[in-house]
């Protein structure tokens, strides 16, 4: 595996993002790595403050749109993250921070599935907080315990070998 990992991070592609000095190399990588961060994390933090309560004037299926936005992010984060994890592939392939980061948000992107089935199985657009059932706000309040989790583990890879 270490083999694999190390001719991953000799491509020309890996050497590339590790060492060009172009703007769209790096530094953009981890900018947009950045953005698409914010894109999953952000609106999955606005439904589990609505599922806790917080705007409970707005209707959940004002936040219907919030899974798109999320999924957008996603596919940024994965292309990103896919080409970061190029450059760097013999270090962080084998750091077991690294394997946490990913089984924590595999972890969140479940409970996100899971808070989108029960607060949008209904196609009532009139939902309010009664509804957010005890169980909703626990995969609420686990969602963003993971997510934190996520970012996290993520800034530890630059310091845990």
């Amino acid at each position: 595996m270490v083999d694999f990992l190390q001719r991953l991070q000799d491509s020309s592609f890996g050497v590339w993002v590790s060492t060009s000095p172009s703007i769209l190399a790096y530094p953009t990588i981890l900018a947009l790595h950045t953005v698409g961060l914010a894109m999953v994390v952000g609106p999955s933090t606005v439904l589990n403050l609505r599922i806790f309560g917080i705007g409970g004037l707005v209707p959940f299926e004002a936040l219907r749109p919030t899974f798109r936005v999320m999924a957008l992010g996603l596919a940024v984060n994965v292309s990103t993250g896919l080409a970061l994890f190029i450059s760097e592939a013999a270090q962080k392939g084998t750091t077991v921070i690294f394997w946490i980061k990913l089984a924590v948000i595999a972890a969140a992107l479940i409970v996100a599935t899971l808070i989108k089935r029960r607060v949008f199985r209904s196609t009532s657009s009139t939902a309010t907080i009664s509804e957010a059932s005890h169980g909703l706000r626990a995969l609420a309040a686990l969602s963003c315990v993971l997510w934190t989790g996520a970012i996290f583990a993520g800034r530890l890879m630059a310091y845990l070998e």
